[in-house]
Formats: structure tokens, sequence, C-alpha cells
């Protein structure tokens, strides 16, 4: 009876050792702020946001079509695909990402956030290489190709220090932010300027091909 008696003290401690250890769980945690799946509607899954505007953007191949006409040209059908100004963005740090498809090498954006700043963008080249879009006009050219005809995630994060590129989960580039490094310009267009979309509202390029999972995560 002692001997059982000193076992069970022993072993409380340790299943309550146990417990805490679980709850304590070191895995970042992220916060969904907006899903767009893209696959039959432009709502927001997470309820958060509106919709997205689509104009001249049919349902196809199992995501949203483009046609690369610019919806301020004078062309015909211009391509509009833009989401509302996201809620509860934090620029201190995100993370962005969209699936894509396309079909032919050209220099296009997948997607921009910012009709106003176009402060970031993930971009690709005539050359099958993708770039970092950031500040309107300047771009961090990277080795990492693109495949056409097959479906590609196109994601860039932000942790307050460094913003980083990512092809298929795959690092492609990354550039300092701060401390006398590239400053992101979001602040002069103000905090609204959070528009995701695949149109450059400075040169006019817009996305040729297909968008679908436009996902926008914060820290939790």
């Amino acid at each position: 009876m002692k001997t059982s008696k000193t076992f069970l003290v022993v072993l409380l401690p340790i299943i309550l050792l146990s417990d805490c250890s679980r709850t304590n769980d070191a895995v970042p945690r992220k916060t969904l702020l907006a899903d767009y799946p893209l696959l039959s509607d432009g709502k927001d899954r997470k309820g958060l946001n509106g919709a997205m505007t689509l104009t001249n953007a049919p349902f196809q191949n199992g995501g949203v079509y483009c046609n690369g006409i610019y919806d301020y040209s004078s062309g015909p059908n211009p391509c509009t695909a833009l989401s509302p100004a996201i809620k509860w963005f934090n620029f201190k740090s995100f993370s962005i990402g969209a699936d894509f498809l396309v079909s032919e090498k050209r220099t296009q954006p997948v997607w921009i956030i910012g009709t106003g700043c176009r402060w970031l963008g993930f971009y690709l080249n005539a050359d099958g290489t993708i770039a970092l879009l950031y500040n309107n006009a300047n771009f961090l050219a990277t080795q990492k190709t693109y495949s056409l005809n097959e479906w590609h995630n196109a994601q860039i994060t932000y942790d307050g220090t460094t913003v980083k590129m990512f092809l298929d989960s795959v690092s492609a580039a990354s550039i300092m932010v701060g401390d006398g490094n590239v400053k992101l310009d979001y602040a002069t267009c103000g905090t609204s300027d959070t528009q995701i979309g695949v149109s450059n509202y400075s040169d006019g390029s817009v996305l040729n091909g297909y968008i679908k999972n436009l996902k926008v995560y914060s820290p939790q």
C-alpha cells in the first residue's frame, strides 16, 4: 500500500507537466483575414470583407480568367479582378498568396496590393523568371522560374524586418526593410491602400491568365 501511494504522488506531477507542454504550443499561429477561392463567385469565404470586383473575368479552368486588358484602356472587354480594402490588415506582419496559371511568358503582375501606391506585388517576367515589385516601380529580380499551363502559388510574406518571396512554397528572394534599408511606401497612400488585384494601376499591365485562392494572413 505504501508503494502504491508513493507511485500516485510521483505520477500526478508528471501528468500535469505533460498537459502544460501540450497547451503551450510553440508552433506560430496565423489569422486568416481574407479567403477568396474564386471558384464560382468573388465572395470572401471568411465573411470579413466584401466581394471582389470582377469585370470581364469569367470563372474558367478552376479559377478566374483575366484577359490582360487594362480596365482604363480603350481596348475591348477590359478585365478587373480586385478585392476591397482588406480589413484589419497588419502592415507590420502579413502573408499574401494566390494561385496562378498562365499560357505565355510575358511581363505581367500576378497580384499587387495597393491601387494607390502599388507598394508590393508578385511579378512574372517575359524571360520566365519572377520578380518582387515594391514601392510602385522597383523590382527585385530572381532566378526562380515559372512553368506555363500549370498552377503555381505566388506568395509574399513580411515579418517587420524582411520581405520574402516564394514560388510554390520555395524561397525565391528576400529584401530587408527599415533601419537604413528599403522602406515600404504604404504610408503615403494611407492605411486603406490594401486592395489586392491583378492590375498595375501605374503602368497599365494586367495579368493575362487565371487566378484563384487569394488569401491574406496576419499573426494571431
